[in-house]
């Protein structure tokens, strides 16, 4: 006996779009908060930064009649060339913006504002290719020794106990929350429901607040090189000269066009401050 089913009757089944959209989850974009700031040496003009250097006096022995040798050290500079333009732009149509259920406007804007976000967050990740200092292995996940070796060499540079930082890439979070000594409660003290294993962050080690990213590189080779970073803050500097502006421009054909901008600059500014942490 015939029977009504959703083939013979699929013309009476509708397809439903969403009210919500599918939004593409967006890495965290830590580094611009955690380096040296330099934009208002560039808030009014220029496109170079010059930073001096001051070195150490030495104390010497004051002579029997009372004179003392004058010291004059020559001393250098680090710059930070401002000269990073970046931009994003998206034009949406007249028709499209009159039909479509979803306010692409308001969608597509913050987006520009996190690719322009993003662009400063990868500048900064890459200056861990002009760093001199590296502890670990490639391919290897991260050591408490590794990490102890990397905190070793900022002690050794004098580098400030405060505003020390390490921003790592997942697997490798997954990795120093299998080590016991982080995470057990007999080892560390965490206050009621603080602990890792309960929230799954880790933190702080060694006085070395933890951050965890996606954009953390990695480069091609053999197992692949991931290039965590362990730096103080003045290892690295920044200048926003702009800072992300989104605007719509002037119409010129029947269309709505955002665009976003920036202009800064980066510079890696302390060598011995940083430390790549391979993995």
């Amino acid at each position: 006996m015939a029977s009504m089913n959703t083939t013979t009757h699929a013309k009476f089944i509708p397809e439903v779009w969403s009210k919500k959209a599918q939004i593409q989850r967006e890495a965290r974009l830590v580094m611009g908060n955690l380096v040296d700031r330099y934009d208002v040496d560039v808030a009014q003009s220029g496109n170079k930064i010059h930073i001096p250097k001051i070195s150490d006096l030495a104390a010497t022995t004051v002579a029997p009649d009372g004179s003392v040798a004058d010291q004059a050290n020559t001393e250098g500079e680090v710059t930070i060339d401002v000269d990073q333009w970046k931009a994003a732009a998206f034009n949406i149509p007249d028709m499209l913006m009159a039909q479509s259920a979803y306010d692409l406007m308001s969608l597509y804007s913050k987006k520009i504002g996190f690719a322009l976000g993003a662009s400063v967050e990868d500048d900064l990740l890459s200056l861990y290719n002009g760093l001199s200092q590296f502890v670990g292995t490639a391919a290897t996940d991260l050591t408490d020794a590794t990490l102890r070796a990397g905190i070793q060499l900022l002690d050794d540079a004098n580098a400030p106990f405060e505003d020390r930082h390490m921003i790592i890439k997942p697997s490798q979070k997954r990795a120093l929350l299998g080590i016991d000594k982080f995470v057990r409660y007999d080892s560390v003290p965490y206050a009621k429901g603080e602990s890792p294993i309960l929230k799954g962050n880790i933190g702080e080690l060694y006085g070395v607040k933890v951050h965890t990213s996606t954009r953390v590189p990695t480069v091609a080779g053999p197992g692949g090189v991931t290039k965590n970073i362990l730096w103080h803050r003045d290892a690295f500097g920044l200048a926003m000269q702009k800072d992300i502006k989104v605007e719509k421009m002037d119409r010129t054909q029947l269309s709505t066009r955002v665009i976003g901008s920036e202009l800064y600059g980066f510079a890696e500014l302390r060598d011995d401050h940083a430390v790549q942490l391979r993995s």
